[in-house]
């Protein structure tokens, strides 16, 4: 995943791919799409990841964390994230339950690689998927770059009823779910 191209506003605030590079700048490279994926996963919009992962990032600068080892620096900007989206949310113990989830699947499937290879792992699943229902997930959760779509509109490009539409997501999802599973299985062993 390219960083201009991540959707950080029009990534403007990072130089291109052929300027010189800080130390700093290197960082954010390293670190701007797991910090982006993480915010995702914890139930940011696309958008507000996009502007919670430059705060992030700015906050991390002020306090030298970019300096810090790889490793130490991906914790600080993560929970960084993490205090900025609840702040956002002004969410009371149950957003901070949900998050303390979200983070222990992040830590037992993104945290090694901020996710890489899960994102590989759901490309494959999707690409095995029959057309129809990978079209329906790209439609509903706006992976072609578009805004998700409502359940009626995929009833609409599909040719569905909702309900139909209602039970293919539910499918879907599902073979999605075993489809990472068994790759996960693969990978441990």
């Amino acid at each position: 995943m390219d960083v201009t191209t991540l959707a950080i506003g029009t990534g403007d605030w990072l130089r291109s791919e052929s300027a010189p590079r800080s130390a700093a700048e290197d960082a954010i490279r390293a670190h701007l799409g797991g910090v982006w994926r993480y915010l995702r996963m914890q139930g940011a919009r696309p958008d507000e990841a996009d502007d919670l992962a430059q705060e992030c990032f700015v906050i991390a600068a002020k306090k030298r964390a970019l300096e810090l080892e790889p490793a130490a620096t991906a914790t600080f900007l993560r929970r960084t994230a993490r205090f900025l989206l609840l702040r956002a949310r002004r969410g009371g113990r149950e957003a901070e339950l949900l998050a303390d989830a979200v983070d222990e699947l992040w830590d037992r499937d993104c945290g090694s690689d901020k996710g890489d290879a899960l994102l590989a792992a759901l490309r494959r699943c999707l690409g095995a998927l029959a057309p129809r229902a990978a079209r329906a997930i790209r439609l509903a959760y706006g992976l072609g770059g578009d805004e998700p779509a409502s359940r009626q509109a995929v009833a609409a490009e599909l040719g569905l009823a909702e309900n139909g539409v209602k039970t293919l997501m539910q499918r879907t999802r599902q073979r999605l779910r075993e489809c990472l599973d068994q790759r996960r299985e693969h990978d441990d062993q």
